[in-house]
């Protein structure tokens, strides 16, 4: 069983009632509405950690220019072989 636990937390009216809106257009309960949003957000961070990790091993090691032209190179027929120019 998922084990929960109860937070009170103060909102400012307008939005609240923008999850009451959304929460009532959805059917759901309002603690599904505030656990979908958290889960977002908290998603939505990991993936930034992710970016940053991935940018900054490209920046300790590039690609080298010669692996970018060839790559290009292969872009470029595929798209002329469906047509776009």
């Amino acid at each position: 069983m998922l084990r929960t636990t109860k937070v009170a937390i103060s909102l400012p009216k307008d939005d609240f009632k923008r999850i009451e809106e959304i929460r009532n257009e959805l059917g759901v309960q309002r603690s599904a509405v505030i656990d979908m949003a958290i889960r977002f957000w908290l998603k939505s961070i990991e993936e930034e950690k992710m970016i940053r990790q991935y940018e900054e091993g490209y920046k300790k090691k590039p690609e080298p220019l010669k692996e970018i032209r060839a790559m290009e190179e292969v872009s470029a027929e595929a798209f002329q072989e469906e047509g776009w120019k």
